[in-house]
């Protein structure tokens, strides 16, 4: 992703939090976080690409990347999902997997985007999505 793009998604994501409430405006271009959770840089839809994910099993969707992050939702096995963007995180150790990367997901309405461990998602190491497509 470019470095343009990657701004725009940032512009994005801090837009959609400061509508939300979750930002508060400090100054002109400036936002501090009203809650003390750890950001995570979440690409807005528009500004990057996506790709299509599905899970092998019911796999839980965090605020980051890692099990010590808020649960948000469970994706759940038999459904697709779009992903954005591919991040290291915690090390995940499952039926022989082992595997820190984390896929920024979309989880449904009423879930948003957030992070699941691409240990429960098909394909590759990075659940199929290229090596360009990193947070």
């Amino acid at each position: 992703m470019t470095t343009h793009l990657k701004t725009r998604a940032k512009a994005a994501a801090a837009g959609a939090l400061l509508a939300a409430g979750l930002l508060v405006a400090t100054a002109p271009g400036a936002f501090a976080a009203t809650t003390a959770a750890p950001a995570v840089d979440r690409p807005s839809s528009a500004a990057s690409d996506a790709y299509t994910v599905a899970p092998y099993t019911a796999v839980n969707l965090r605020h980051g990347p890692g099990s010590g992050y808020q649960w948000m939702s469970t994706l759940q096995f038999g459904h697709t999902y779009t992903a954005y963007c591919w991040v290291y995180g915690e090390m995940v150790v499952d039926n022989g997997y082992r595997n820190n990367i984390w896929i920024h997901t979309y989880g449904g309405r009423g879930a948003g985007v957030g992070c699941a461990s691409a240990v429960y998602l098909r394909g590759d190491e990075r659940a199929g999505l290229p090596a360009s497509a990193q947070c």
